[in-house]
């Protein structure tokens, strides 16, 4: 599930994240994602379509981190296809 931020410019952007996993639901920003993908100390990923696709980090042009799916042939799993809260 992701949190949206409030559209303040031309686009909107994920603020935070929600899953669940062995220990029971969690919660995160993005700049917790991003920081646990770089340690390496955690990895996320979408479960859609009976496949599971890993969640990873890049960073704009304008030097802002932000987290987003490998690529594939389908948009089912993409982040932003996710539900909303």
């Amino acid at each position: 599930m992701l949190e949206m931020s409030a559209e303040t410019d031309s686009a909107e952007h994920i603020v935070r994240v929600k899953g669940t996993n062995s220990n029971g639901n969690w919660e995160n920003s993005v700049p917790e994602v991003v920081s646990y993908l770089k340690t390496g100390n955690y990895s996320f990923y979408v479960h859609a379509a009976n496949r599971s696709i890993n969640v990873t980090h890049q960073k704009s042009a304008a030097g802002n981190e932000y987290i987003k799916t490998e690529p594939d042939s389908t948009k089912r799993d993409n982040l932003l296809s996710l539900p909303r809260f």
